[in-house]
């Protein structure tokens, strides 16, 4: 289990960097680089569409799976707070370890950190109002385990949100040389919530757009039935 969680993360870390090198001056983090929620952050990932969608508010439980460093935790819950609380998970300790230090020196007490598992998010069943997974979806090697326990772990109603990156290079490929290229289209994912019980809301095949490249983040929102 400890070497698959390394060989997950340092995949995931990759990924990271080739999609911040390749979108030019957007620049998505998630635990490869330096990472803060400030203004020019929230602007260039549209981080305040990704809380209206999550419907995000005082009291929501709501869990951001693939979460690395907590880039999008904290906004979660800062949004969420005082009655709501934001949940990470990830697969690697290290970038939980350094979530809950970042939590700690900007005083977010509403984080709690999960140590998940490739095909486990270990979230409890029924509890969450939204999940977010962003730029994540494409690494997990035992996706259809996780679509069918997140789906277990919203209650209903519960919204999924997923943001992933798409290159227009990599369109017409198969799902697995689109992964090799840190990519995944929206086409895929769509098929893939529906065939595991969701409902399909919204999508936006450019929710952010690369600025060096052709293409872009896309977005979905979902919900349980």
């Amino acid at each position: 289990m400890a070497s698959e969680r390394r060989r997950f993360h340092r995949l995931w870390l990759a990924s990271l960097a080739a999609v911040a090198i390749l979108q030019g001056s957007v620049t998505t983090v998630r635990g490869a680089f330096a990472q803060e929620s400030g203004p020019e952050f929230e602007r260039q990932n549209r981080v305040p569409d990704l809380l209206r969608l999550l419907g995000a508010q005082s009291g929501s439980l709501i869990a951001d799976v693939g979460s690395g460093e907590g880039a999008f935790t904290i906004p979660i819950a800062r949004a969420v707070a005082p009655n709501g609380r934001a949940v990470a998970v990830d697969i690697s300790e290290a970038p939980l370890n350094k979530l809950r230090d970042r939590a700690g020196r900007e005083n977010v007490g509403n984080v709690d950190v999960v140590v998940g598992a490739a095909d486990d998010p270990h979230l409890p069943a029924g509890q969450f109002d939204a999940v977010l997974i962003h730029n994540a979806y494409h690494e997990m090697t035992e996706h259809q385990a996780m679509l069918r326990l997140i789906r277990v772990a919203l209650k209903p109603g519960g919204r999924f949100v997923v943001v992933e990156p798409m290159h227009d290079s990599s369109r017409g490929l198969t799902r697995e040389k689109q992964v090799a290229q840190h990519d995944i289209a929206i086409e895929i994912v769509d098929e893939e919530l529906r065939a595991a019980g969701f409902e399909v809301l919204e999508r936006d095949d450019a929710f952010i757009k690369f600025t060096a490249v052709p293409g872009g983040f896309w977005l979905i929102v979902a919900r349980r039935p």
